[in-house]
């Protein structure tokens, strides 16, 4: 919100200047999209004050830009967002949040759009009071979370409806809150990586049908490197075996080139898995050696 003004308020097409004056006690609240301001028109109103908005430097831009992809990202169902959508809050009030996540559909009592739910100010060069007096119409009219990011120092705030104060939010803490399908970790909004990881998770529980066919895919091919690593290692052991049945058939040729083999020597042979001890063994026997020496020092 830049520096008030105080020429003739912009007023919506059929809109009433009467309305610019505060209802009697009791008198119910205008819709959220009756307008006082034209929209497209870049002013806001707040306490019959009109605003001019403007466009934002990068810094700025960059972050509610960052701020948008998450939330788009992270909505559940039954919730759309917006960018800069005016929000009637009084009869006096009518600005726009930087970004807004209200209930899809109709309101209805008035047909047109529901109150958000939840609305984001990004905070460039203003101070942080600044945005109190919008947020606090916002407040008054129903809105249940409103936020704050202030780019230069990268901190995250919080509305406190209780104190009518702002809080802020640590480092590590998280949004959660029932318009996103997962919480939200307040950094991904100041963490690029962070807030790409926070869009995958809620679009894996939303069961994205890219993301769903890209880790069957990925499974499928985890699964046949693991059968062909299986082959690999079952052709490997299977020729390992064939080697050691080989190794002791000739050793026990040899021990019975030498006499009878006794049942102990054949059970010692065949308890060996070693296929260099083996032919070890073979060479020792067939040199002359004992072979109960040979095998028992084996």
């Amino acid at each position: 919100m830049s520096s008030p003004h105080t020429p003739p308020v912009l007023l919506a097409p059929g809109a009433s200047g009467a309305a610019m004056y505060a209802p009697g006690r009791g008198a119910p609240l205008p819709a959220v999209d009756d307008r006082l301001v034209a929209p497209e028109s870049r002013a806001e109103i707040v306490d019959g004050t009109v605003y001019q908005t403007m466009g934002s430097n990068q810094p700025h831009g960059t972050r509610h830009f960052a701020a948008t992809h998450v939330f788009a990202g992270t909505l559940a169902d039954g919730y759309e967002g917006a960018v800069d959508m005016l929000t009637r809050a009084d009869e006096n009030s009518d600005a726009a949040p930087d970004i807004s996540v209200f209930p899809s559909g109709e309101d209805e009592v008035t047909g047109g759009r529901k109150l958000e739910e939840i609305a984001f100010e990004v905070l460039d060069t203003e101070r942080l009071g600044h945005a109190t007096t919008k947020v606090e119409k916002f407040a008054a009219r129903g809105v249940r979370r409103l936020f704050a990011i202030r780019v230069a120092s990268r901190k995250v705030y919080e509305w406190d409806h209780a104190h009518a104060d702002w809080i802020e939010l640590g480092a590590t803490s998280e949004i959660v809150d029932r318009c996103f399908r997962v919480p939200v970790p307040v950094a991904a909004f100041v963490d690029r990586v962070l807030a790409d990881d926070t869009v995958a998770r809620a679009l894996l529980a939303a069961k994205n049908r890219v993301l769903a066919h890209a880790l069957l895919e990925e499974r499928s091919e985890g699964r046949k490197e693991g059968r062909k690593e299986g082959r690999k290692e079952g052709q490997k052991e299977g020729e390992r075996a064939g080697e050691l049945r080989a190794t002791r058939a000739m050793l026990l040729t040899v021990l019975e080139a030498r006499g009878t083999v006794t049942a102990a020597q054949r059970a010692r042979v065949m308890a060996c898995e070693g296929v260099s001890e083996l032919q070890a063994w073979t060479k020792r026997v067939a040199a002359g050696e004992a072979v109960d020496a040979v095998l028992e020092a084996g």
